[in-house]
């Protein structure tokens, strides 16, 4: 459950505005916050295991093929969470490896990987300063992580540096126009949306079944700041696309109990008929850029190391 209102600081997200310090404190307070609301994320959101899934109540991967055949393919999912998509590539024949900032979302992955017999490599880490060699990945992907990314720039130089010539790099995000509020227009729905230009911290608090409250945050940009910080990392962009909801009839069946008992589910479901919530960029690496990371670290051999975390019953 949400609660609170986003607010709207002096900081300006990746125009350098702010600190070293300011930026590691809140990457600091959003991993914290994660831990704290991992097993109830998952809980509600259950996302499917045999599909690469890019949002609410919109198509899937095997029916969109954006990331076109994976077999044998390196894959990389930054942001992976409970790793769910990552399992499903692998159960479409890729070798994968998942990272993301959350050790519980981390075991909560490695637990279903093992259940649904999935070999991928989890780990723990920060896709700002990804552990890899360079050209370690011929796909990198990641679905609705990067508004919860302070520097969006630094991410994409790592995500560059690790992609092998002519790889590939593709996400799912969530659209500005979800800072929208349904309204009417000459008696028809509408969407309004103010301050589409302003970047911004936009803060909630989740409550969980404990009563207990979680702070949490992501950061607030234009479609604009996407295609240039896309372009200045050395992408080129091959596909963009604004996903259009399903029908009711074709959600699959986690997505029509959702639809039933939350409010939030259906009211997001109604703003996606007026306008889009959730879109995906298809990029190729079109040259390399320079990364503050260089080298990154001893290549693949961090899977093993000392960043691997263990399995829960280890």
């Amino acid at each position: 459950m949400i609660v609170g209102e986003s607010t709207f600081p002096e900081d300006i997200i990746d125009r350098m505005t702010l600190t070293d310090e300011r930026r590691n404190a809140l990457s600091y307070s959003l991993k914290e916050g994660w831990e704290k609301i991992s097993s109830e994320y998952q809980r509600k959101m259950r996302i499917p295991l045999d599909d690469v899934y890019w949002g609410e109540f919109v198509t899937m991967e095997s029916q969109l093929g954006i990331l076109g055949n994976v077999k044998g393919k390196r894959i990389l999912e930054i942001g992976c969470g409970g790793a769910q998509n990552s399992i499903a590539l692998a159960k479409w024949g890729a070798e994968t490896c998942g990272i993301d900032l959350s050790r519980k979302q981390i075991l909560y992955g490695k637990r279903l990987a093992r259940r649904e017999g999935a070999r991928i490599e989890l780990m723990v880490g920060n896709m700002e300063e990804l552990p890899f060699r360079n050209e370690s990945f011929d796909i990198v992907t990641t679905a609705i992580s990067l508004l919860y990314v302070p520097n969006l720039r630094a991410t994409f130089a790592e995500v560059n540096r690790v992609l092998a010539k002519n790889g590939h790099f593709t996400f799912s995000e969530i659209h500005p126009f979800v800072e929208g509020k349904l309204t009417s227009f000459k008696g028809k729905p509408a969407v309004a949306v103010r301050d589409y230009f302003k970047r911004r911290i936009v803060r909630w608090t989740n409550r969980l079944p404990d009563g207990s409250t979680v702070k949490m945050h992501s950061y607030y940009r234009t479609l604009q700041d996407y295609f240039d910080a896309l372009a200045d990392s050395g992408f080129v962009i091959e596909r963009y696309m604004e996903l259009e909801r399903l029908e009711e009839k074709d959600f699959f069946a986690l997505e029509r109990e959702k639809f039933k008992k939350e409010r939030y589910a259906r009211q997001l479901y109604r703003i996606m008929e007026e306008v889009p919530i959730w879109l995906i960029f298809k990029t190729r690496k079109d040259k390399a850029v320079r990364s503050s990371r260089g080298e990154g670290m001893e290549a693949t051999e961090a899977f093993r190391g000392r960043s691997r975390v263990p399995h829960a019953d280890d």
